[in-house]
């Protein structure tokens, strides 16, 4: 079995010795009974709460002799609690594109990532109200909703003639503490779709050391 990695410490250590030694490739109960020291029974507890959970399937296995044999295997969903090096990856390209292509030419690319972004959760300014202010209120909140489809956790507050457009989370957040100049202040703003390109400003950043994003524009 390969070195133990604490992959989520809601888990537990039991399960979590078994998602290690899953990670192997398919075992079966009697396998990892063996491996725990713990009887099948308790075995089988583990396994059925794990697939409840979606880490792991079961399947049955013909073997040599006897009847088939119940066997696990890791599922994608399992295989997403080990480390991955999506951060690293991106900030390695990020450099090497810049290097490429430029400074200029790479804000232009990340200004069409976040429109595709926003586009692929079917993100529209198009409002029909007639009053300025009630549209651009709607606006601000269908921009809101759709940070929330992209996983951004995010609310608005009117706070007289100002709009807070407040984030409690940042998609990008692992690439954001390595690369905060790039993805807060190119793509992140590239996010920002505010009703006529309306000025903005952001009071508070994750990649300052903060939790939350603030942005604030005026009605």
């Amino acid at each position: 079995m390969t070195e133990e990695i604490n992959v989520s410490p809601l888990l537990g250590g039991v399960k979590t010795r078994i998602i290690n030694y899953l990670s192997d490739g398919e075992k079966s109960i009697s396998s990892i009974s063996e491996l725990l020291q713990i009887n099948k029974t308790a075995v089988k507890e583990h396994m059925e709460t794990l697939e409840r959970m979606g880490y792991v399937h079961s399947f049955f296995k013909k073997e040599k002799t006897g009847r088939p044999s119940k066997y696990y295997g890791m599922t994608l969903v399992g295989m997403e609690l080990f480390p991955k090096k999506y951060s690293e990856l991106m900030t390695a390209f990020l450099e090497e594109t810049r290097l490429e292509v430029g400074e200029e030419k790479l804000n232009h690319l990340l200004g069409r990532v976040a429109d595709r972004l926003l586009n692929q959760v079917g993100f529209s300014n198009d409002i029909s109200v007639t009053d300025e202010r009630e549209a651009k209120i709607r606006q601000l909140s269908n921009f809101v909703s759709t940070l929330n489809k992209l996983g951004y956790y995010a609310r608005m507050e009117i706070d007289g003639e100002i709009v807070r457009i407040i984030r409690h989370n940042c998609i990008f957040y692992e690439m954001a503490k390595t690369n905060g100049r790039v993805i807060c202040d190119v793509l992140g703003k590239d996010m920002i779709k505010l009703p006529g390109d309306k000025p903005f400003a952001i009071r508070e950043k994750f990649s300052d050391g903060g939790n939350r994003c603030v942005v604030e524009v005026d009605l």
